[in-house]
């Protein structure tokens, strides 16, 4: 393409351009105020009523949103109580038999296992708070239970 034509290329869309803003700003806005025509409040209720919306008050709106939230509430309510009301304690019962060589270490872990106490190292620690870690005896005892205190469990080992 030579510089000749090049420039009249450019000068044809220059033109172009000019001639198009020229008819988009002699038009201006009148041709859309024209297409909305201007509504009253009860057309405009009237056509959407026909439309198949519900037209409500503010305040009867408000007092609707307030009475579901309060619907709400008093569902996660009684779910809660449900909930509440539903939950039993599981009561695990053992009983132990302590052997000649074992260590309050064995006897926490077998009693962790069988639910009596939530922690193994707790009840070491128990025992060792008492001093009691050298005088576990080799026996049979009697029935253990969940319920039971730390204190308890321990009375009845040693």
């Amino acid at each position: 393409m030579s510089p000749k034509s090049l420039r009249s290329f450019a000068c044809g869309l220059l033109v172009a351009a000019v001639a198009l803003g020229a008819v988009y700003f002699i038009q201006g806005d009148g041709a859309s105020s024209a297409a909305a025509p201007e509504l009253t409040e009860d057309e405009m209720k009237q056509s959407l009523a026909e439309a198949g919306y519900v037209i409500e008050q503010q305040d009867t709106w408000d007092q609707m949103e307030s009475d579901l939230q309060e619907a709400q509430a008093a569902l996660e309510n009684a779910t809660q109580n449900e909930d509440g009301d539903s939950e039993e304690r599981i009561v695990y019962r053992t009983i132990l038999h302590v052997q000649s060589g074992m260590t309050s270490i064995d006897v926490g872990q077998m009693l962790e296992e069988a639910g009596i106490v939530d922690n193994a190292h707790d009840f070491f620690d128990a025992v060792d708070e008492r001093g009691l870690s050298n005088e576990l005896k080799p026996q049979v005892t009697g029935e253990l239970s969940s319920e039971m205190s730390m204190d308890e469990i321990l009375d009845e080992l040693f």
